[in-house]
Order: C-alpha cells, then structure tokens, then sequence
C-alpha cells in the first residue's frame, strides 16, 4: 500500500514547492487528509483542510455548471451560436457548446490567459471584436482554450444581467455550503489564506495575486480542501441520484461526460501490466475511461503560484484533492497513483445487482432456469421478436443442452455497463457457465440478446 506521506514528500523532492496539501475522500466523507510545507514562507504554518489557494483552472467546472444552470432554466441554448449572446465575435460559426469542449477552435492559450485575468469587461470585449486567431475551424479537434471559459462568463453576464463572480457565488457556491470559496483574494481571512510562490534562480518568490476580471470565469476561483469536497461530492452523488443541488442530476452527470476526445495515455503499472486511458473533454471537466477500473473524473489548475488537482471515481464514490503553492505544481502524479490504488481495492458505492432493472434482475433468474432445464414456453414469454431470427431457436436450445447444468451463481462476479445489461458466471457440477444478456428496450422489456459460454 502506498504511504501518502512518502509520496508528498517524492513530489516535494521532485518538484519543490512551498506547500501541499492533500485530502482523501469517501462519498460525502474526508477520510484522512496529509499536507506538508508551510501556507507561507517564513512561516510554521502548515496547510490544513481550511487553508485557501487559488484553485485556478478547476474553477473551469464552476463557470460550465452555470451555464448548464441557465440552459436548464431556458435561457441558454448549448447549440446556440455566441454571437446570438455576444454580437460582437466576429466568428459566427462557434456554439455555446464549442466553447464548452473545447471544440471552438482557438490555440491553447497557457500561460497567456493567466496573465489576463484582471482585464476589464469593455477591454474584454474589444480584444475579443478586434479578432482572434484560430489554429483550426470550430469542431474539428480539441485544444485547450482559457479563452473559451472567458467567453463562457461574458455570456453569463449578458444573459443574467449580473456579474459573473455574483451568479456564480449566490447561485452555485452559497447553496452548496462553500463559504470559504471566493473569487476575491482578499475577502480569504489572514490565517487561512496561502500565498503563492514562483521558484526562479534566487529561490521562491511570492507572486502577486490577480483581482477579479473577465479572465477570472477560467481560472478565478480560491478554494480549500474541505470547500472542494462539497464540489466533488456533489458531481459524485449525480451518479447515484442525489438531487439535494442547485443544478440538477441529468446536468450535472452531463458534465462529466466525454464530448470532445483529447487524447490517449498508456502506463506501463508496478506490475508490469500496460492499461490505457481514453481522455476526453467533458463540461469543465476530463472524463477518463481506464482500461481496467472504469471512469474517472478530473481537472488540475496551473497558474502563478499556485497548482491543484481535484479527482474521483463515481462508481466507489472515491475521490482526491491536492493544493499546493508553486506555479503550475499540480499534484497530478501523486493524485492518479493515490486513487488508482485506492480504487484497484475498492467495492462499488452501489452494488451492481441495485443498478438494474427489475426486468433485468429476472431475466437473469429466467436464463438460469433455462439453463438448468430448457423450457420454450418459458423461452416465448422473455426473448424479443428479435431472439429467434438471431439464432434460430433449434440451434439455440442445443448449444443450451450441451451445457446444460444444475448452477449456482457466483454473486461476486457480476458485472454491468447498463441497467439493461449483465455478465456473470454460475457453477455446477459440470463446470462453470459465463452467462449474459441484454434486455431490450420495449415498455415491458424482454431478453434482446442471451449468450452462455463454457467457463475455462
């Protein structure tokens, strides 16, 4: 098992930083939490739970979760083009959507956007009618744009009438419980507030801290562990139907789906295994779909000063948080090797059998019985139109009697990727038995698809 505590320290080591701290989570629960370093040089002060660092670019999902908030009151379109909300872009072909994904077509802008954060709204607007260069046409791949989130409040703030920094605080954060999360670095009470540092030829150099502006919907938000974990639960429980949020369910699972590929990451584990990852772009967020323990969700910020990582698996309801105090230190490594151990080792939040439908609990039961004796009349009721012009039912009954077995089901090997949808394997006294079916999607479902294969 890996010592947390040793692995602050590697990262330290590796890449020295003032300060870091880094909290584990449990569903709704901080289980443990680890820091190291000080708050702030020529101090003893060492970061804990409530101490505030720019979180930067994970402010991303905030500004996504407001513009989901105004879509679901109607008063945003995603599929809507901006100049319909903004008229002064010049390119007319780019959507709500678009600057969402990362899909809008304008150049990775790091670390270019964080020097901007303080512009003016009217400064703002005019960069943004004078033009802007484009690597490639809206759609047509991703590149990470702190440009895009920008734009994203521009359309908050012309669609509410109301600062973005004032939307957002009453209508996501205040209703959540994050009281210490502000856009404002100087509203951060003394003792709890980090200060960010820049390591250069002299040593480490605090850096000064930005005022809101119109850059501030990428990169604007300070935060603490202990904030965050109210953020994070909040994503998490979408997955197991919690409504108890200001933006609903149905949105804030969308958030945190892959819309716009980024790209694939290939690791080669302590154990000499290759897994891969599939990372994508979601709504402020990267949804990661791992070869071997399913998805994860994540965002890291970057900015003078200050590095974070905030991510979690939905499926055990386990999470991490890491903040530190060191331009673009985020914490990613330690994060990924923390979660992915955790994770390896863990059970499902919800157990696979609660997730199905009810149809489907009983075709499983129905495919059994088949199984131990064959019955049409049963096989007419379950299987869909479709079942016989598959396989004709003659073949199909005698690949069944071939392995025909009286069987037990092994619980812990059920497996789904949807309420319609299960694998598992039963044991007789001829052996073993991988079953799966898939229901079909009729108001009154019915098996679609039924497979058995001989165990090895």
């Amino acid at each position: 098992m890996l010592d947390i505590q040793s692995e602050i320290k590697g990262y330290l080591a590796e890449r020295p930083s003032v300060g870091i701290v880094l909290g584990l989570l449990r569903n709704d629960e901080i289980t443990d939490v680890f820091s190291a370093g000080t708050t702030r040089l020529g101090t003893a002060t060492l970061p804990d739970l409530d101490s505030v660092f720019r979180i930067a670019s994970m402010t991303k999902s905030f500004t996504a979760a407001a513009v989901l908030l105004l879509r679901d009151q109607d008063r945003i379109r995603l599929d809507d083009p901006v100049v319909k909300y903004l008229p002064h872009v010049p390119r007319r072909d780019i959507t709500v959507r678009d600057l969402l994904t990362m899909n809008a077509g304008f150049p990775t802008d790091d670390p270019w956007g964080d020097r901007h954060e303080p512009t003016a709204l009217t400064d703002f607007d005019a960069m943004i009618t004078a033009g802007v260069s484009m690597i490639r046409d809206p759609r047509t791949g991703f590149e990470y744009s702190n440009l895009s989130y920008a734009l994203l409040g521009r359309i908050i703030t012309a669609v509410t009438g109301r600062a973005y920094t004032d939307f957002v605080t009453q209508e996501l954060l205040l209703p959540i419980g994050m009281t210490s999360t502000v856009y404002d670095h100087r509203v951060i009470p003394d003792q709890h507030r980090a200060l960010g540092y820049q390591e250069l030829a002299t040593g480490f150099v605090e850096q000064p801290q930005t005022l809101p502006g119109a850059f501030s919907p990428m990169g604007g938000l300070h935060s603490s562990v202990r904030d965050l974990s109210r953020w994070v639960h909040g994503l998490m429980s979408a997955w197991h139907g919690e409504t108890e949020h200001p933006l609903s369910v149905a949105s804030r699972r969308e958030m945190q789906l892959p819309h716009n590929f980024a790209r694939m990451v290939v690791r080669t584990e302590d154990d000499g295994r290759a897994t891969a990852s599939s990372m994508s772009y979601g709504y402020g967020l990267i949804a990661e779909e791992h070869s071997a323990l399913g998805r994860f969700v994540h965002h890291s910020g970057g900015y003078p000063g200050f590095g974070s990582h905030m991510r979690w698996h939905p499926e055990t309801g386990l999470g991490v948080i890491a903040l530190s105090n060191r331009t673009y230190a985020a914490p990613v490594a330690v994060c990924e090797r923390v979660l992915f151990e955790r994770v390896a080792a863990a059970t499902p939040l919800v157990p696979v059998m609660d997730r199905l439908w009810p149809a489907t609990k009983d075709a499983m039961r129905v495919a059994e019985e088949l199984l131990e004796e064959w019955n049409d009349a049963v096989a007419d009721t379950w299987f869909a139109h479709n079942m016989d012009l598959d396989v004709p039912r003659a073949e199909r009954r005698g690949c069944v009697l071939a392995l025909a077995t009286s069987s037990r089901r092994e619980a812990a090997s059920i497996t789904s990727r949807s309420a319609a949808h299960a694998r598992w394997t039963v044991t007789g006294e001829r052996g073993t038995v991988v079953v799966e079916l898939l229901m079909s999607p009729d108001p009154d479902p019915r098996i679609q698809q039924l497979t058995y294969t001989a165990g090895i």
